[in-house]
């Protein structure tokens, strides 16, 4: 019974990250003072301070990405992993319950290490296909890590998981415990 409430919790975890945002990136610097700029990616893009991000980014040749297409099979992936953890609370107990639920803690992990991945792969690509031609040219090629601080000129930027991010990991430590007490 307790494996059911935990895939159902997790179910509605799943689901309520789409409505938060899944990663965020804040970025300050000395001509900013009393601000800080902030960037939030959301399952429909890039929200935030775009228009002076994407303008100051210019100058050090970084193409701003004004589409994230990972996004779209990451929406669908989250709407089908809340119908299989939702699934998941329902079927029985017995072998068969029991294996569906460990799949689906897998497939949730699996979510979240490819996704990572993804995003590591896009936060490379950000800092290495720069314009050659930028007005500011002595930068040297970055990569902002998944988690943490970078110095990116006289910025440090932040990146970080977001409200969404921490939903989806909070669901999948339920799903892997859920996991455990049906086997056990």
């Amino acid at each position: 019974m307790k494996a059911r409430l935990l895939y159902a919790a997790a179910a509605a975890l799943v689901a309520a990250a789409l409505a938060f945002p899944l990663w965020g990136f804040a970025m300050a610097a000395p001509q900013y003072p009393d601000e800080t700029l902030h960037l939030q990616i959301a399952r429909t893009g890039i929200v935030g301070d775009v228009q002076e991000v994407s303008t100051l980014q210019h100058f050090i040749g970084v193409r701003f990405p004004t589409e994230l297409p990972e996004l779209r099979w990451a929406t669908g992936a989250i709407v089908a992993l809340a119908a299989l953890l939702l699934l998941g609370a329902c079927v029985g107990a017995g072998t068969v319950g029991r294996v569906y639920r460990v799949l689906c803690s897998v497939a949730l992990v699996t979510f979240l290490v490819a996704s990572a991945a993804v995003v590591q792969v896009r936060l490379y690509q950000v800092g290495h296909h720069r314009d050659p031609n930028a007005p500011l040219r002595g930068m040297r090629n970055f990569t902002p890590p998944l988690i943490g601080p970078v110095k990116v000129g006289n910025f440090t930027v932040w990146s970080f998981p977001h409200i969404g991010a921490v939903l989806l990991v909070a669901a999948a430590v339920l799903t892997v415990a859920g996991s455990r007490k049906a086997a056990a």
